[in-house]
């Protein structure tokens, strides 16, 4: 496992940043970067993501967790005609977590379309899974192609303006098809009856002025997933962990970190 670097990898010159990393499975790869000691906790960016997308929380969560920056087929580093299928994608990231990592389980915390994917994970492999955190997770998403296309490019609305560049390069790099065929792998894969199977502790955090995946899917996911939590952070778009980092990073070492009560809310705290 690689040590914690004196600077983040991000903010390293090329010589010092950690090697990145490929996981292969069948005839797909998982590209991934680690950084940080303690237990495993892997990071899954959302559709027109990247693990860029984790900047402003890396630096906090590596201090306790060893932190798997994933990076999905056909975006970012992991570059791909075509994107996996969102069931294919929680199949690999298993085979990932039982292979490469000596706990055989970690932490996950998943972004929009990397919520979804960790929702698939959870029911299907609980085994391997620790705690989880479901931030503005698709999955309930009710739309069409047509209306979440007009959306993704004010998905950074509410984010400071420093997220705009990233934004931009991510969706250039995983290309209109990657994009079209992501999107509806999404509105076709409805989780309601998926996520009543999940286990695992899950904490849900979801912003009050999202647009693309509102705080409605959240309070649905919440009466879905059984002992769940739900966080509403006020004044958050849908690239919240961006948006509001300390919050957000506040409210995962709470969750995360052995010793934090699990009480199950009865309601939306905001």
């Amino acid at each position: 496992m690689l040590a914690i670097p004196s600077l983040p990898f991000w903010k390293q010159s090329k010589a010092d940043k950690p090697v990145e990393h490929t996981f292969r499975t069948g005839k797909h790869k998982i590209v991934y970067e680690t950084v940080g000691e303690g237990p495993s906790l892997l990071l899954i960016h959302g559709l027109s993501g990247s693990g860029r997308w984790w900047k402003n929380n890396l630096p906090v969560l590596s201090q306790s967790f060893t932190c798997h920056v994933l990076e999905l087929v056909g975006y970012g580093a992991n570059r791909a005609f075509k994107p996996l299928p969102l069931i294919h994608a929680a199949e690999a990231i298993a085979s990932f977590i039982a292979t490469e990592l000596p706990e055989g389980k970690a932490h996950l915390i998943g972004h929009s379309m990397g919520g979804h994917i960790c929702s698939y994970l959870a029911a299907q492999y609980p085994e391997r899974v620790d705690r989880m955190i479901l931030a503005a997770a698709s999955g309930l998403v009710r739309s069409d192609v047509v209306r979440m296309a007009m959306r993704l490019p004010v998905a950074g609305h509410y984010s400071p303006l420093d997220f705009l560049p990233t934004l931009a390069m991510d969706a250039f790099r995983a290309g209109p098809l990657n994009l079209f065929l992501s999107t509806l792998d999404i509105l076709g894969s409805d989780t309601t009856e998926i996520i009543k199977k999940i286990t695992a502790p899950t904490l849900l955090v979801f912003g009050d002025r999202d647009n693309l995946v509102p705080p409605a899917a959240g309070e649905a996911m919440h009466l879905l997933i059984p002992g769940s939590h739900l966080e509403i952070i006020e004044g958050a778009g849908h690239v919240l962990m961006w948006d509001h980092p300390k919050t957000f990073n506040r409210l995962a070492l709470d969750f995360l970190i052995p010793g934090v009560p699990l009480v199950p809310t009865a309601a939306p705290v905001r």
